[in-house]
């Protein structure tokens, strides 16, 4: 397939708060990013070929997917998780984010990165040169950056804790956009970690201030989201009324920090496994399940266990029975059936715990799989919980 750039103008995505759900993608950025199985990986697309990410943003665009989310990272999450193409080879977010952005006219494209390991100086000409690119339709995932493997891998010496992670996050931000607003004046940004003066180059962000993703889970991380995100995101679990909890108490701190409880939207990652008739969908979802390589699994289960109360708390601490839930779509929830039942599915989790918005895990990303999801969004629409894209100026 070649790359066809579509003819229609760019659609700068502006914010729009209101409580209709918004549907994000997580990007495909290694052979099987969300199960650690090597026939996944062996039955989804090349994902070092271009023409497999040009077919799934078209796909992805066409069935009503408001954004895509590139996760990254710099370390794997182990030899049997390389083994297998969980997690490895993995894509840089910035680096194929653009094929992405020259393939599609509306969609979202979220792409990570990382405080601690780049300068503000060079993620604000990154993230400019983004948006320019997706003509306005760039969001950043701004991370710390805080995997022990990573630092090593950088050669950084000087651990930060917790707390302080997001400290620098936020002035990592604040420097980022003072770059943004130079256009073309000088600036000099005083910061605790660094120090900016001059005259920074364009081009600058067609939006005011991009889309920022954030999925900070501690007091700290959801501080940072209450004052300066647009997005958090976390596991949806099949206890309702912790996610309720969060979605809570996400709005109560917005509020309290002088914005719209609407403004921050809390994007649950679920994963999904369609068929044309529910017996279809669940031998889908035990072939996947039965699939699972649960060394893969384990060394994946412990990354996340490992020093994480919250995680320990959510799948606990017998590391086989973690695995199991962590090896398919990271031990979020995973609706199974057809497009009717999964849209009931989505609508009472919408409506019982107050969530908007939902990161979708492709367990198998073929394109064909992928536009099973667009007959979800019918019934969505029907119950009054969605409105297509285009309908609402393509807004975030």
């Amino acid at each position: 397939m070649s790359l066809t750039i579509p003819s229609g103008p760019r659609t700068p995505k502006t914010r729009r708060n209101d409580s209709t759900m918004r549907f994000g993608l997580m990007w495909p950025n290694s052979p099987s990013p969300n199960v650690t199985s090597g026939v996944m990986a062996a039955g989804n697309p090349d994902v070092l070929q271009i023409d497999s990410h040009i077919a799934l943003a078209q796909t992805a665009e066409k069935i009503g997917v408001d954004f895509v989310f590139f996760a990254d990272g710099y370390t794997n999450h182990g030899k049997h998780n390389a083994r297998v193409g969980h997690g490895e080879p993995c894509i840089s977010a910035p680096i194929w984010a653009p094929i992405v952005m020259a393939a599609t006219e509306h969609i979202g494209v979220v792409t990570t990165m990382h405080a601690r390991y780049l300068s503000p100086v060079v993620l604000a000409r990154l993230g400019a040169n983004l948006d320019v690119l997706s003509g306005g339709r760039w969001g950043w995932n701004i991370v710390p950056g805080s995997k022990g493997s990573e630092e090593a891998l950088f050669g950084l010496d000087d651990p930060v804790d917790h707390d302080e992670r997001y400290a620098l996050v936020a002035e990592t931000l604040a420097a980022v956009r003072t770059l943004w607003g130079a256009r073309g004046e000088p600036i000099d940004f005083q910061g605790r970690y660094s120090h900016h003066q001059g005259v920074p180059r364009g081009p600058y962000p067609i939006q005011e201030s991009p889309a920022i993703f954030n999925a900070g889970v501690s007091e700290a991380g959801k501080s940072f989201i209450a004052e300066h995100a647009d997005y958090a995101f976390f596991a949806v679990t099949d206890d309702l009324d912790a996610v309720k909890q969060t979605v809570d108490d996400l709005s109560a701190r917005a509020e309290a920090a002088g914005r719209d409880p609407l403004s921050v939207s809390a994007a649950g990652s679920i994963g999904i496994v369609l068929g044309r008739t529910h017996e279809e969908a669940q031998e889908k979802y035990r072939a996947i399940v039965d699939s699972v390589d649960m060394e893969a699994a384990r060394g994946w289960a412990r990354g996340f266990l490992g020093g994480s109360q919250t995680y320990q708390k959510t799948f606990g601490t017998d590391l086989d029975a973690a695995a199991r839930k962590i090896g398919v779509a990271a031990g979020s929830t995973v609706l199974v059936g057809t497009a009717e039942e999964v849209a009931e599915q989505l609508i009472d989790i919408h409506r019982s715990t107050g969530l908007r918005g939902y990161m979708l895990l492709t367990l198998n990303w073929n394109p064909e799989e992928v536009a099973l999801i667009g007959d979800v969004f019918p019934h969505l629409q029907q119950a009054g919980v969605w409105t297509p894209p285009a309908e609402r100026g393509w807004s975030w």
